[in-house]
């Protein structure tokens, strides 16, 4: 049986590395585009290869087409290899610039979430009764809580300050305390051992008892918990950006026919999935699955890995 699991933790792995790979060679092929303006100039119709008339985006997958400008003026023809928006602008360049400034997001929230959480977490594990009563008593009120609804409104409150800095406070004040109580754990756990009674009997304590004996089991337990919370900050900010809570500046609009579209004008991956519902509405699909996939793909492999981790910690005890 032991056989059994660590093969299926090692495919678990190699599947969430290569689910990375994958994405990051796409992204890669996003960024480098000839033409950086197909990411981000507005078109308003184009020539599709073997149609005898203009069509609007959004064009479809797989489709080269001869761009216009709205002048008109030619932009040249483009392989749309994922389709476009319905500015016309290629929604592999899209999603590709749109990932970089999001997994950063991502990885400041992380980080703070990971620092408030061991602070926190070692405080409760060393006995601190006034960190574990504020630690419960928050904990019991974000659990009664919406975290959606307390997150959007932290960052409302916090936007006049900087949309970036109250996206962080925002999305770290709902997942620090996951951290808190599994740091406090490991902690309590180390400090019942033989030979942390044992340690501290011959007078190591301190800063050099944490450094030879907590740290080596504090390290894979959060190694394991920084790949989950990954993965939960990236799903968060995705149904932050559906709900019409975004970074960026506000949209513009840009006409076709009878209907005014808005555009993002500032990419990241929330505000991509930001017009959803419009899109759905006029049937125009491939501008929501596009990111959407993006979305569940990333945090997907991050599961897939934290998985793997945790398992191989585990039968390796």
């Amino acid at each position: 049986m032991t056989w059994i699991r660590r093969r299926w933790r090692a495919s678990v792995g190699v599947a969430g590395f290569g689910l990375l790979g994958a994405l990051a060679a796409l992204v890669a092929v996003g960024l480098a585009e000839p033409a950086k303006w197909w990411s981000t100039g507005i078109y308003a119709f184009g020539y599709v290869n073997g149609s005898n008339g203009p069509q609007l985006p959004p064009f479809g997958p797989l489709s080269n087409v001869d761009v216009w400008t709205v002048a008109p003026q030619n932009a040249g023809t483009h392989f749309y290899l994922l389709g476009s928006d319905p500015g016309g602008r290629d929604l592999l360049g899209l999603v590709a610039h749109a990932t970089i400034p999001s997994l950063e997001l991502v990885a400041v929230v992380v980080a703070a979430r990971l620092v408030v959480g061991l602070l926190a977490g070692l405080a409760m594990g060393l006995g601190s009764r006034l960190v574990a009563s504020i630690s419960d008593g928050i904990g019991s009120w974000i659990i009664g809580f919406p975290y959606l609804a307390l997150a959007i409104v932290v960052i409302e409150a916090l936007a006049p300050r900087g949309k970036e800095f109250a996206f962080v406070v925002g999305m770290s004040i709902i997942g620090w305390r996951d951290i808190a109580v599994l740091v406090a754990e490991t902690v309590e756990r180390v400090r019942t051992q033989p030979f942390s009674i044992a340690a501290d009997a011959m007078g190591t304590g301190g800063l050099r008892f944490f450094q030879l004996h907590v740290v080596p089991f504090l390290r894979p337990v959060l190694t394991i918990e920084i790949a989950f919370q990954a993965s939960a900050v990236l799903v968060l900010l995705a149904e932050l950006g559906y709900l019409q809570v975004f970074l960026g500046p506000v949209l513009s609009l840009v006409q076709q026919g009878d209907n005014s579209i808005p555009i993002i004008t500032q990419l990241e991956l929330g505000q991509l999935l930001a017009l959803s519902r419009r899109y759905i509405l006029y049937k125009q699909m491939g501008p929501v699955l596009v990111p959407a996939f993006a979305v569940v793909a990333m945090a997907l492999a991050f599961e897939l890995v934290g998985t793997a981790l945790r398992g191989r910690w585990r039968f390796s005890r």
